[in-house]
């Protein structure tokens, strides 16, 4: 596979994208090749087409596996691993939304709760406030993350696509 000019902006930009978010640039960019190929690739095609060590494509793939945004499979009479990725950009998000939740809000959620516990039997008014605010924002996003994942892709589409009709809406 040869990339384009146009493949090599995207792959790049998506990496760059990656790096805001907290996942590591290569891994980014891995995604992106993946999910413009036409055809499942190896480890070493990625490696060749990205200009990045073997080392990095394992670890890279391991973490996208996880995140489900890759399929390995194999071939008959091959020993090589091929790698496609999920071209469903709603579904992609989806699996995002919920691993980030799991990495991060979860978390968040368990501390902030904490904290504010520890606050109420200070007798802290003011931080005891400011924690019930930010569990308030955690827990809505949370219950948001979860519902996200209890309905098929085309439901959660159609859910952001409605949020700024929604927003004028309630904006009255």
């Amino acid at each position: 596979m040869n990339l384009s000019e146009t493949q090599e902006r995207f792959i790049r930009r998506w990496g760059d994208m990656g790096t805001r978010w907290g996942i590591p640039r290569s891994t980014a960019m891995m995604h992106g090749l993946l999910y413009l190929a036409p055809e499942p690739l190896t480890p070493e095609e990625i490696a060749t087409l990205l200009h990045v060590a073997r080392s990095n494509v394992s670890t890279s793939l391991r973490e996208l596996e996880d995140y489900r945004l890759i399929y390995r499979e194999s071939r008959p009479g091959d020993r090589r691993s091929f790698y496609t990725a999920e071209t469903d950009v709603w579904e992609i998000a989806r699996r995002i939304l919920e691993e980030r939740r799991r990495r991060e809000t979860e978390g968040a959620v368990v501390a902030v709760a904490e904290c504010l516990q520890a606050a109420r039997a200070e007798g802290d008014a003011h931080t005891t406030q400011r924690m019930e605010a930010m569990q308030e924002l955690l827990d809505s996003a949370d219950s948001f993350a979860r519902a996200a994942q209890q309905y098929n892709t085309s439901v959660f589409r159609r859910a952001l696509q409605m949020g700024g009709k929604l927003l004028h809406w309630i904006s009255g």
